[in-house]
């Protein structure tokens, strides 16, 4: 897996994920081969992959496993709608 992947700013979209009872707007910008760029509030908070088996990986940065959880379902309905 790339740590130098090219990310398109123009195909980002934006998430909304509950952690403790708060919800945080998150933007997430694609990139190549299934790896998606986590920002919140133009902070970047890391780096996920998005596998073939439909998981969610965190390559960079350290999420907690609800967050994640959450990433993978909208990431799995970008995809859906996306292509």
């Amino acid at each position: 897996m790339s740590h130098q992947s090219q990310f398109n700013p123009q195909r980002q979209f934006h998430i909304l994920i509950n952690d403790a009872n708060e919800e945080h707007n998150i933007t997430m910008m694609p990139g190549q081969e299934g790896n998606f760029k986590v920002i919140k509030q133009g902070e970047v908070l890391g780096e996920v992959a998005y596998t073939p088996q439909k998981k969610v990986i965190a390559y960079k940065g350290r999420f907690k496993k609800r967050f994640m959880q959450q990433l993978e379902e909208h990431i799995s309905h970008y995809y859906s709608y996306a292509f």
